[in-house]
């Protein structure tokens, strides 16, 4: 049994093999029409969410399965410990996808479950969407990706986090123009700031002009995790961050005469991380991107139960 909390105990054939298996479900899907026939998908969410909910539920349905949604705040998992109600719900279906605000409480999940767990999103690691990533550039790069370069702009978290991991595994060259990390720690972990500082494939910068300017791919996420971007409470932090980050928009004069494709993991907040236009403009993916999480996720869930 395998738990997915992050790729770094999946070797680059794993990873490769489940790529596999999207690329080939994306292109037949009939074939695999009851692929999970009678199996059920719990589906556990802490944070909000649009992309991993209806990417995950209409996977489970296009491969013949059910997926069970439960807000956590109306569930028991509020009321028990962890490990009590992930072991009950564990007897019931035959995979959980858990979004969360804590890594830790992903742990918990997953020493109390039978059934693997797949991390949907927790403030330190988002696997599902890296795996999205690697699955949407291997469509609009021609030749092998250990060739391709991948630019990630912005502010390093959850998101630049699994990508540095994927990308090390898989020999991707990625390079992270971010500022120095000084995120609240929240997302920060210690093996991910070794491999940037260690591994040949992953480089950073603070000057993310000079970083695009042989790119094949700009990848940008929010500068402000979700569960912060309307919070009272957090209006003069999110100020003073939004300021300091206008150097790191992805925006027409950072992209001026750069042949690339343009990434955005979504929610997408114009004019912060990313200026209207770019969304729209002819080298951007994004909606190709999103619309590959429930494909990438078929090959994940195939993967883990077939």
């Amino acid at each position: 049994m395998r738990h997915v909390p992050n790729l770094k105990d999946f070797s680059s054939d794993d990873i490769t093999q489940i790529l596999k298996i999207a690329a080939e479900i994306k292109a037949n899907p009939a074939e695999y029409h009851d692929a999970l026939h009678r199996k059920s998908l719990a589906m556990l969410f802490q944070k909000t969410s649009t992309r991993t909910r209806v990417s995950f539920e209409a996977a489970m349905t296009e491969l013949g399965g059910h997926a069970i949604y439960i807000d956590w705040g109306a569930s028991n998992f509020v009321l028990s410990g962890i490990e009590h109600e992930s072991e009950y719900l564990s007897r019931n279906v035959a995979c959980i996808m858990a979004r969360l605000m804590q890594h830790g409480d992903l742990e918990k999940i997953i020493a109390g479950s039978q059934v693997p767990v797949i991390n949907g999103c927790c403030e330190k690691f988002h696997p599902c969407q890296a795996l999205t990533d690697v699955l949407t550039m291997s469509e609009y790069f021609e030749g092998d990706l250990a060739d391709a370069h991948l630019v990630y702009v912005g502010i390093q978290n959850n998101v630049s986090n699994s990508l540095t991991v994927i990308c090390n595994k898989l020999g991707i060259n990625l390079s992270l123009a971010t500022p120095t990390q000084d995120n609240n720690g929240e997302s920060i972990d210690e093996n991910v700031q070794k491999l940037i500082n260690s591994s040949e494939k992953i480089t950073h910068t603070q000057d993310p002009k000079a970083a695009v300017q042989d790119a094949d791919f700009v990848y940008t996420d929010t500068w402000i995790d979700m569960q912060y971007f309307n919070n009272p409470s957090h209006r003069d932090e999110n100020q003073t961050k939004l300021k300091k980050m206008m150097p790191y928009q992805v925006n027409s004069e950072l992209l001026d005469g750069v042949s690339c494709r343009i990434m955005h993991d979504m929610p997408i907040h114009d004019g912060f991380e990313i200026s209207a236009e770019m969304t729209k403009d002819p080298r951007a993916v994004i909606y190709s991107q999103a619309e590959n999480r429930m494909h990438a996720q078929k090959g994940l869930l195939y993967w883990l139960l077939k």
